[in-house]
């Protein structure tokens, strides 16, 4: 009998041999490289994806306003990826353009033909009415990302031009992208508005490094200016922070008033401006966020007002102002978003156009206004956050979920995982299933052969694809919700029939050979010779299946979550098909516009299961006696 010691130094010395004869084989050896590379990425996928898969949210736990287990978008909804901005083709800056009207009075009341609309030798001899149906009002809408209008000129019919003063014959309308026209002008006057657009890949920025001012070097970001300098002291507290969590650090800004014996001031002002930051993109942001939280003791009641101010214009804009009681710590959120900041600064919608419409440097400020009541206050600021959502961000953008946009990137990294072990642990079940049934079907035979075998064929015989998605949905109806195992369950339920055949053939060969009959004869049970004499001689085919069957489970798997039928809490490479065509993105974008949504992933699916296929292939040919023979 061989020892212990003897049988591992055996085994080592055969894998020796097959680890050598596969080195050879080119195609072995791309397919193991690609599953080690997708195998690295699956099991390490917390360390290299920076976000969640789903649902990502950025500052959990760190504004008042938000409450302890909720967070903001990490990114705006599709953005593009980052590298965007190396890409010499993409336009970026300033762009001088042109937008056309045309004249005509309709019962005393002007109106505005668009160009495009607009047919010289049609169009003056249409009726008043017709007219109307073309028209757009006494405006011009301007498109794209509007940063200022440069010149308005009316060229009469007679060929007249003239150049149009603002405010006297054209002012700018509820938005910086109408123009609209104040003087009256002969029908067919030709309106043109020569502006400037941007277009641009802006980036995310956080204004406020520290929002949470932590450190006194926090609070040297800040300086202050006041109209009571003899009342007021701007200092850094480190104990009355706002705690929202208990790890979080008691650093705050105080604002202390002393109340004067004679003559107080009718209103207080204190300013606070945080370091000055450069806006150096042509194109607005998506939107912006700012967050205040504040409280005061002292005091009735106080205001604070929001402000950005634009040293290439030398204005400043109040974004919000809002009432505060005395009390605890109260949250102020100011929300691009909300209209009501878009008319706190004169326009209908999108603020940060007009706030952010060409580059420049800006600074953003808190001022907090009271009335004294004759006693000393003290008014504490924390959780002061300025954030800028851009349109480009990660390796691979983000989708359009809201509220929360998924990182593409984070979603590609653990969508390999689920691939890998639907596909690994489908093949690993349906084919030790296949494995068992052939062995007991071709060694027993009788009854027992005829029943597997038939039904075997009942299932091969069943449409695949549609008979996957009836047992998901009444999964889904039954249970509420289809998790990975019981898509791993049903593909391993339907998935070991060819097998069970491939091996059965195989053992009806092999059990009439004289040594089977010798071990018969000898007085070995049907386990004995199962085990020791036809599992060897057909363990061969397993490593073979084993390696081709996975690319179909995971094929399958991509198939059911495109349609909607995985698992929803997971992040798979088919969900993100699914989002992506459910999205309408390629309908009112387009594909190529959007493609890094879709194209990585279909490409990581093909990659992954052609790597086990060649795996497949190269043990074939090693495995293999005839293959072997013919090489």
């Amino acid at each position: 009998m061989a020892t212990r010691e003897q049988k591992i130094k055996f085994a080592l010395k055969r894998f020796k041999g097959f680890w050598n004869m596969f080195k050879r084989s080119k195609r072995g050896m791309i397919g193991l490289v690609i599953i080690i590379i997708f195998s690295f990425i699956a099991i390490f996928a917390p360390f290299i994806a920076p976000y969640a898969p789903i649902e990502p949210k950025f500052g959990v736990g760190e504004y008042q306003a938000l409450g302890s287990g909720v967070g903001l978008p990490i990114a705006y909804q599709l953005s593009k990826p980052i590298w965007y901005k190396y890409l010499p083709w993409i336009p970026r800056g300033e762009i001088t353009t042109y937008a056309t009207a045309y004249t005509y009075t309709y019962q005393t009341f002007q109106f505005l033909i668009p160009e495009e609309k607009y047919d010289p030798n049609l169009t003056p001899s249409l009726t008043p009415e017709q007219k109307l149906s073309i028209s757009v009002n006494d405006r011009i809408y301007l498109t794209g990302q509007v940063s200022g209008v440069k010149k308005v000129e009316a060229k009469l019919p007679n060929q007249t031009s003239i150049e149009l003063i603002e405010n006297k014959d054209w002012q700018a309308g509820s938005t910086i992208s109408e123009v609209v026209i104040l003087h009256r002008f002969p029908d067919d006057t030709q309106i043109t508005v020569t502006y400037t657009t941007g277009v641009d890949l802006v980036e995310n920025m956080k204004i406020v490094k520290d929002h949470k001012l932590s450190t006194p070097e926090s609070f040297e970001e800040w300086n202050w200016t006041t109209n009571s300098k003899n009342y007021i002291n701007v200092t850094y507290n480190s104990q009355e922070g706002l705690k929202i969590t208990g790890t979080d650090d008691s650093g705050c800004i105080q604002i202390s008033y002393k109340n004067p014996p004679l003559s107080p001031p009718s209103t207080v002002e204190t300013t606070l401006y945080y370091q000055t930051f450069a806006y150096p993109y042509y194109e607005p942001p998506k939107r912006f966020w700012i967050h205040v939280s504040s409280k005061a003791t002292g005091i009735i009641g106080y205001y604070v007002d929001v402000l950005i101010y634009s040293e290439n214009e030398g204005k400043e804009y109040v974004l919000y102002s809002k009432s505060m009681s005395m009390g605890d710590y109260s949250p102020l959120v100011v929300d691009s978003n909300d209209p009501k900041v878009a008319s706190n600064i004169g326009v209908s919608s999108h603020p940060q156009s007009k706030v952010f419409g060409h580059p420049g440097n800006f600074t953003f400020g808190i001022r907090i206004r009271f009335t004294p009541q004759n006693q000393d206050a003290t008014i504490y600021i924390d959780d002061v956050d300025c954030l800028l959502y851009g349109n480009i961000f990660g390796l691979l953008g983000t989708d359009n979920a809201v509220p929360y946009p998924t990182d593409l990137f984070s979603a590609f990294v653990y969508g390999a995982r689920v691939s890998l072990i639907v596909g690994v642990l489908t093949a690993l079940f349906s084919t030790f299933i296949g494995l068992f049934l052939g062995l007991f079907s071709g060694y027993v035979g009788g009854m027992a052969d005829e029943a597997i075998m038939r039904f075997a064929d009942l299932l091969l015989v069943l449409p695949t694809l549609p008979l996957f998605i009836v047992l998901v949905t009444a999964l889904r109806t039954t249970s509420g919700t289809v998790s990975m195992w019981n898509i791993i369950f049903i593909l391993t339920l339907l998935g070991w029939m060819s097998f069970a055949r491939s091996v059965r053939s195989m053992v009806l060969s092999l059990k009439e050979r004289a040594f089977i009959e010798a071990a018969k004869a000898a007085g070995g049970g049907t386990l004995h010779i199962i085990n020791r004499h036809l599992i060897p001689n057909v363990f061969a085919l397993v490593y073979i299946t084993l390696a081709t069957s996975v690319p179909g489970a995971i094929i399958t798997e991509a198939s059911l979550s495109w349609l909607g039928l995985g698992d929803p809490r997971l992040a798979s490479w088919g969900k993100i098909l699914y989002d992506f065509n459910n999205s309408g993105v390629v309908t009112s974008k387009g594909l190529l516009e959007y493609w890094f949504w879709v194209f990585p992933t279909c490409i990581a699916i093909a990659l992954l299961a052609a790597a086990f296929i060649l795996l497949g292939y190269a043990l074939d040919e090693i495995l293999n006696p005839r293959l072997r023979e013919r090489r």
